[in-house]
């Protein structure tokens, strides 16, 4: 069983027994082993999740408690039906939404060379917004959409929506550092009672390993000062 707590830089610096040689997954931070990828629009990222948000500006109607009908425009994620009782040639929704949202989990994230149980960070909702660039489109989409703040838009002008206007942004998951309390089971990362939360970047954190090599390493250091004492006692008499 081993469990990661947050500790002094000066402790830090001792490594585990267990860390491997080659320490390219950040110790200390979840590491997603692949990229994630909206082939769709060449979106591409490495996170513990990709989302893609796609919004359509679209009429929707109301209906007061006397008959009366309203009728408003929004950003909506789905196709917004008008009654057919409500429906006239002013108000028109496209009937067809050519793209949908969609989200992408990382299938494998490592933590120090271990891998990691996904119920350990299922928690987190940090979403992050990933700006895209519309020069980075498939030549197909790119005609079709430009970039505004970050986002893509099919339409004219931004800030006067047309109905069926189109407007798709992305958000991450991001990895990185963890802070609490986990154990080794197996092998692999899992949660101890307490979720973990999010760690500071560039927080320095070490690993306590209740197992033979910790033993092994505090055998060694302790022969190596009962040593010392030895021959200093032995010079001065």
């Amino acid at each position: 069983m081993a469990v990661l707590v947050a500790m002094p830089a000066a402790l830090a610096q001792v490594p585990a027994a267990h860390e491997p040689v080659d320490s390219s997954p950040p110790r200390g931070e979840l590491w997603p082993l692949q990229p994630l990828s909206d082939d769709s629009f060449a979106v591409s990222t490495r996170a513990l999740a990709l989302r893609r948000d796609v919004r359509m500006y679209q009429w929707r109607a109301e209906t007061g408690v006397d008959g009366s009908v309203r009728w408003s425009r929004e950003w909506a994620d789905a196709l917004l039906e008008t009654p057919a009782a409500l429906k006239d040639d002013e108000h028109v929704n496209p009937g067809v939404m050519p793209f949908r949202g969609a989200t992408w989990r990382a299938s494998a994230v490592e933590l120090d060379g271990h891998p990691v149980e996904p119920a350990l960070y299922s928690h987190f909702e940090d979403w992050t917004p990933l700006a895209v660039a519309a020069d980075t489109l498939p030549p197909n989409l790119a005609a079709s959409f430009r970039e505004v703040d970050g986002c893509l838009y099919s339409g004219e002008d931004a800030s006067v929506p047309a109905i069926g206007d189109l407007r798709i942004c992305w958000e991450t998951l991001p990895a990185g550092p963890i802070e609490g309390a986990i154990r080794l089971d197996g092998g692999r990362w899992v949660a101890g009672v307490e979720p973990v939360g999010r760690g500071s970047q560039g927080e320095d954190f070490a690993f306590e390993e209740l197992g033979r090599g910790y033993w092994l390493l505090a055998g060694l250091l302790l022969g190596v000062l009962l040593m010392y004492f030895m021959f200093r006692g032995r010079g001065r008499s």
